[in-house]
Parts: structure tokens; C-alpha cells; sequence
């Protein structure tokens, strides 16, 4: 089942509800989501699932913070990644908090993949870093990733992974 980037954002603040606050602990715990189709299994885990952030290293936003994600292929084919997308909004203790009318969060993020290609029973590691700023004014925010993969085979689906930033 593919789903589109609008009903990942839309599932995203639902979920979230449900997630207790991180708080000031600093204990992190990668989190882990597998999507199924046909014959394609792609499991996303990002670690640190919460990234402390600190002050930017780009003039142009307030604050950054750094993450990988790591896929691994459990297929029996090798699978290509299609595409990537990512989002960032603000939040407040794991909620994510619409922006005032007018205003939007701002954000760029660098991307390193090694490649776009997993071998059978192969894992990819992605580093990011991600540079932003809120309408808000504060730190807290969430990034919600969608990678979207192909067999060898035919088979297509999709994979989440979602980090907050505080």
C-alpha cells in the first residue's frame, strides 16, 4: 500500500498523540517502521531518534541537528530507491503544531546517500542534517521522512521513519 505525502502528514499528528513526551531526557531509542507489499519488506531506523540540537552552522536559519537512517532490504531481490521525501514541522512535546496563518517553518536539509541501490538482505546507512527555523521561535520540532523503493521483481511500496528535534 502506497501511501500519498498528504496522508502521511495527515496520520502523522494522530500518531504522534499517542507517543509520550520525550521531556529533557536524552536517552534515545531508534525507532523502527516496516511497510509491506507484494513482495517488497524495507524497514527505516533513525538513530538518534531524538536530536538534540544546537545553533546553526548556516547563517540563513536559527538551529541544526544530524540523524541517519538506515535501510534494510529483507527481500529476495535487490531493491532502488525511488525517491525521498522529507518535512519538518514545529512542535511542542511531540505534537506537531500548525503554524499561525502566514507563517511557515523554514528549513534545508543535506542529504548523503551512498547510493541508491540495496542488495538482497543489505542495509543502506543515510546521513542528514538538517537546518531550520520556526515562526515560533523555539527548537522543538518533528521530521517526518517517506522513501519510496522498487524490486528488482516489480514490487513497489514505501517507508517512514520520524525524528524529533529538540
Amino acid at each position: 500500500m502506497i501511501l500519498s505525502r498528504s496522508s502521511l502528514l495527515r496520520a502523522l499528528p494522530v500518531v504522534l498523540l499517542f507517543t509520550g513526551a520525550c521531556g529533557e531526557d536524552t536517552t534515545t531509542t531508534p525507532t523502527e517502521t516496516t511497510t509491506t507489499t507484494a513482495t517488497a519488506t524495507v524497514t527505516a531506523t533513525a538513530a538518534p531518534a531524538t536530536v538534540v540540537v544546537s545553533a546553526s552552522t548556516d547563517a540563513s536559519y536559527v538551529w541544526g541537528g544530524s540523524f541517519t537512517v538506515t535501510l534494510a532490504n529483507t527481500n529476495s531481490s535487490p531493491i532502488t530507491i525511488r525517491s525521498l521525501t522529507a518535512d519538518l514541522q514545529q512542535s511542542s512535546g511531540g505534537i506537531v503544531v500548525t503554524p499561525a496563518t502566514g507563517t511557515d517553518e523554514a528549513f534545508r536539509y543535506d542529504v548523503r546517500a551512498p547510493g541508491n541501490r540495496i542488495d538482497t538482505n543489505g542495509t543502506m546507512t543515510i546521513p542528514f542534517t538538517f537546518y531550520y527555523s520556526l515562526p515560533n521561535g523555539g527548537r522543538e520540532s518533528m521530521v517526518s521522512l517517506a522513501f519510496s523503493v522498487t524490486t528488482d521483481a516489480g514490487a513497489t511500496g514505501s517507508v517512514t521513519a520520524t525524528v524529533s528535534f529538540q
